[in-house]
């Protein structure tokens, strides 16, 4: 019995080692395009096996893509049926390839995003453009090798006519890289390269020191997408994606206006899904969030029409600024032009970022290759068949003598033998001459047989000439990219814009229907919007919960919620749920810490603010949305702008007070300025003094005393009059109501020592009545 051998291998050594194997195998034999072709390995197999094992040229009959998928697999590549047929699908696909390769018939999917038909169902052929990749494969233009089990050979790359890879582009994730190269207009990269090959003709002159920027500004303007659209990019932002091979194509939709009330988006951006961005279109005119848009359909035939309705006297510039900003129609493509380029040995490519001048050049070197080794295939043909034929026309010198010779022989093969002696022929041509028909005999026959042999001999000096002058093959390489042009040619899709102008001048508040509404605050933290309410009672709220605040306000204003760790929090009304239910929980729209519940709120609606005083000079004593006070257990006050909590914030708010690690905030106000602070304490003591004398911060800061009161006391409640018989309503440990006013306590100072309300006892703040902005009232 034999033992199994077992070899110990360190485990980091074996797993590099292979893992680089897989790396090498990914990035070379699967993902990344070659510079010659511009095809993956899969593409390039797909296409070989159409048109060298099944003959599906452009106009043989369709077949079955499960036949062409079934003879891939088998003969070249064994990765998976489903690799092969998406990467078939995708070659036959309008909307992905600038110019398609796979003429398909069936379903092959859609730019909606619509998948294809299995492959059992769709057939495929050859286009005519993918026929020029391939129709000099048969005169020894490229190198062979064996495929994955050695029966069998397939081509190293393609004998493309075309630059194929800026033509149709390519994407491919490898390992540790990537690439992604947008596809180009065919004529403007035909044209690129031949002004490459003048260069490289031109006396004194050298390729390589073409400029970018004369490519660019001359021939290629950028990408052309199959979907059209429109490239946003710079023109210096374009000269550097080409000059590193890397960067951001910024794409676009377009769309023209149809009478006063209609916009018709005719192109979106490459690789976006229309149905996708039907879906978020009609989501955010659902939403409300453009309102100058009331409907979307999709009219798209071969061409794309997706008409949008406008309100009346709404502005078309601005809801496609919206949507430019909030959906697919606009969209960037990430340039990465890294594709494998061949070293010394044509067979052994290295993967590298390119520039657009190096992937033209290399391109030209190869048809410049390929010319040359069609034309020397070609000459060795011609002098094999003007060797033959030579043959013919010594054997018909002396026709009758050569008869008699073939009749006495005993067999072919001292046929061949005394033919060669007799007239001096080679076995190749003793063969031919054994091989010809009877017909070849005839008096007219000589005659065509020395035409032939003329022209043959003048085609092969025209060869020799050609291939003895390295310029008279490029004009060969020049004038058969022309003729690509001629063939294959079609107009540019996609407009060079440059960048846009006028976003800037669209605010977040053009695109939020601007109505009155309130938004309503609970005590126990939930927060919701409605368009009016009877009075709080009939607001519905969550059982054991109440209202605390019902506060109107715009839609396009903002609304600020502070709380007991000196944090505030703004959103928009808009972003507040709209629901007679019970609302949502503070906590989904903001990061609220532990313990952490709201103790204040304020509409920046100026409507429903307190009206600012007047300055000694005049001036309001309010610039812009006024002030609010906080006041904190310890018993210290602030005074700040609305102005710096007026904008939406983040999720973690903004701290407007920074407190001792034992304080809390128990109260925050908006004032104008001419109202009176109320507080009071457990102890029993009371103050009341004018807001006015409340210092104003810049900025978050932890206050100034508003009452002197012993060490271990607090503030038990706060509130601002604006009226002599408004104040704080407290109660005392024995039961007696006490409201804190100035009809009965004097005004004193910021910072007094106060009044005492009860000796020898306690007091409580009472339960708040819930705090009330209203529109019509304001």
């Amino acid at each position: 019995m034999l033992m199994p051998h077992i070899e110990t291998v360190p485990l980091h050594e074996t797993t590099r080692t292979r893992y680089l194997n897989y790396a090498l195998s990914v990035i070379t034999a699967r993902a990344l395009p070659d510079i010659r072709d511009g095809l993956k390995p899969v593409q390039r197999r797909i296409l070989y096996a159409m048109f060298k094992s099944l003959r599906l040229l452009p106009d043989a009959r369709y077949r079955k893509s499960a036949t062409i998928v079934g003879d891939v697999m088998g003969k070249y590549h064994p990765h998976g049926d489903t690799a092969i047929y998406d990467a078939m699908v995708r070659m036959a696909q309008e909307f992905s390839l600038r110019d398609p390769l796979v003429d398909g018939h069936g379903n092959f999917g859609s730019i909606d995003g619509d998948s294809p038909a299995a492959m059992r169902y769709t057939e495929a052929r050859l286009r005519a453009l993918a026929v020029d990749l391939l129709e000099e494969l048969n005169q020894n233009t490229v190198d062979f090798r064996p495929n994955f089990d050695g029966a069998l050979f397939e081509p190293v790359v393609l004998p493309a006519k075309v630059p194929n890879l800026l033509v149709n582009g390519s994407t491919g994730i490898a390992v540790g890289m990537a690439t992604s190269i947008p596809p180009h207009n065919l004529t403007e990269v035909v044209h690129a390269a031949c002004h490459l090959v003048n260069a490289k003709l031109a006396p004194q002159a050298n390729w390589d020191n073409v400029q970018l920027e004369y490519l660019v500004d001359r021939f290629i303007k950028g990408p052309d997408f199959p979907t059209g659209g429109s490239v946003l990019n710079t023109r210096e932002e374009l000269l550097e994606i080409y000059r590193t091979g890397q960067g951001p194509i910024i794409t676009r939709g377009e769309y023209k206006l149809e009478g006063q009330q209609t916009i018709i988006i005719t192109s979106i951006p490459f690789a976006v899904s229309k149905g996708t961005l039907l879906e978020k279109i009609g989501d955010h005119i659902a939403r409300d969030q453009v309102p100058q848009l009331t409907d979307v359909r999709d009219e798209s035939t071969d061409e794309i029409r997706i008409v949008l309705e406008l309100k009346q006297g709404a502005s078309a510039e601005a809801a496609m600024w919206y949507l430019f900003k909030h959906t697919p129609l606009e969209s960037r493509f990430h340039c990465n032009l890294t594709c494998l380029v061949p070293t010394e040995h044509p067979q052994v490519c290295t993967p590298e970022k390119v520039d657009l001048p190096r992937i033209l050049r290399h391109f030209l070197r190869f048809r410049h290759s390929v010319v040359t080794r069609r034309l020397r295939n070609e000459l060795e043909k011609l002098i094999k068949r003007i060797h033959i034929l030579e043959g013919f026309e010594i054997v018909f010198d002396a026709l009758d003598e050569a008869v008699k010779v073939i009749r006495t022989s005993r067999d072919r093969k001292d046929a061949d033998q005394r033919l060669k002696h007799r007239f001096g022929l080679s076995h190749t041509q003793s063969e031919a001459v054994l091989d010809a028909r009877l017909y070849k005999l005839a008096q007219m026959e000589i005659f065509a047989i020395r035409n032939k042999l003329d022209s043959c001999r003048a085609r092969a000096t025209e060869i020799q000439g050609i291939l003895g002058s390295e310029p008279a093959r490029w004009r060969i390489v020049q004038n058969e990219l022309n003729e690509m042009v001629a063939q294959h040619g079609s107009p540019r899709r996609t407009t060079i814009a440059g960048p846009p102008g006028r976003a800037a001048d669209f605010s977040k508040a053009d695109f939020i229907v601007n109505e009155d509404t309130y938004v309503i605050v609970t005590r126990e933290g939930w927060i919701k919007r409605q368009k009016s309410y009877a009075d709080t009672k009939s607001i519905k709220v969550r059982g054991g919960d109440e209202v605390g605040w019902a506060l109107g306000g715009a839609t396009r204003r903002c609304v600020v919620l502070y709380t007991n760790y000196g944090k505030a929090y703004t959103v928009r009304l808009d972003r507040v749920p709209s629901t007679s239910g019970h609302g949502v929980p503070l906590q989904k729209l903001f990061n609220f810490s532990d313990r952490e519940q709201v103790i204040g709120v304020i509409s920046s609606d100026p409507r429903v603010l307190p009206e600012p005083v007047e300055g000694p000079d005049g001036k309001d004593n309010d610039p812009r949305h006024g002030y609010f006070i906080a006041l904190t257990e310890l018993g210290f006050i602030l005074r700040l702008s609305l102005d710096s909590y007026a904008e939406p914030s983040m999720k973690a708010g903004r701290r407007y007070m920074r407190l001792k690690e034992e304080d809390k905030v128990i109260a925050v106000y908006p004032v104008g300025g001419h109202e009176n602070v109320c507080v009071a304490s457990r102890s029993g003591i009371a103050l009341i003094f004018p807001v006015g004398e409340v210092p104003i911060n810049k900025g978050a800061g932890k206050g100034v005393k508003a009452i002197k009161f012993p060490k271990d006391d607090r503030l038990v409640g706060a509130a601002v009059a604006g009226h002599p018989r408004e104040g704080l309503r407290v109660v005392t440990n024995r039961g007696r109501a006490e409201i804190i006013r100035t009809t009965k306590f004097q005004l004193g100072k910021l910072g007094a020592r106060g009044q005492i309300v009860i000796r020898n006892g306690r007091l409580s703040a009472r339960q708040p009545e819930p705090v009330e902005a209203s529109l019509n009232k304001a």
